[in-house]
């Protein structure tokens, strides 16, 4: 039987990987020990005698390394944080002893950029573009012909209607 943990209605945007870290934590009202059971790039999960309120921002120290974020949500002794930058899951479970920044990623900066920029300076980007306007171009032909097709298919029936019609005028 699997039990919920508060805050964990809304589907996972990562997987979270299980761990067993050390950590101090550092809230408005004091700092003390913790220890992180599961973390991702953008949150992690927590336990603590006294756990930190829903919506109190913290800060979670790791080896030399400071986390902050805010608390989404708090429950017996549990407690998720979702962390302002993005973390090294691997240096997470490590205690913090490499690099635990993770840098902005080429997807993220490319978003930022204007679309003309993105596919000057992307490859696979500029063959996804051409691509996409083989496929309009191949749709409008298609189109086309088929409208051609269908007005030759209807010429019989065109002039019968216009032979009856006029013979009725008379």
């Amino acid at each position: 039987m699997c039990m919920s943990l508060p805050g964990q209605d809304k589907p996972r945007v990562e997987p979270r990987v299980r761990a067993m870290v050390r950590a101090r934590l550092r809230d408005a009202h004091s700092e003390r020990d913790v220890c992180i059971i599961d973390v991702s790039t953008r949150g992690l999960l927590a336990t603590a005698a006294l756990p930190p309120e829903r919506g109190e921002f913290v800060e979670v120290q790791l080896g030399r390394h400071r986390l902050a974020g805010q608390v989404k949500w708090s429950g017996d002794h549990r407690f998720g944080v979702g962390l302002r930058d993005r973390v090294s899951v691997a240096a997470v479970i490590e205690g913090g002893q490499g690099t635990i920044a993770l840098d902005r990623t080429a997807g993220f900066a490319t978003r930022k950029q204007g679309l003309w920029q993105q596919l000057q300076t992307s490859p696979q980007m500029m063959g996804r573009a051409f691509q996409l306007g083989m496929f309009a171009l191949a749709a409008l032909v298609a189109a086309l012909l088929i409208s051609q097709l269908a007005g030759r298919g209807f010429a019989p029936m065109q002039q019968a209607a216009l032979a009856m019609h006029d013979g009725r005028a008379d």
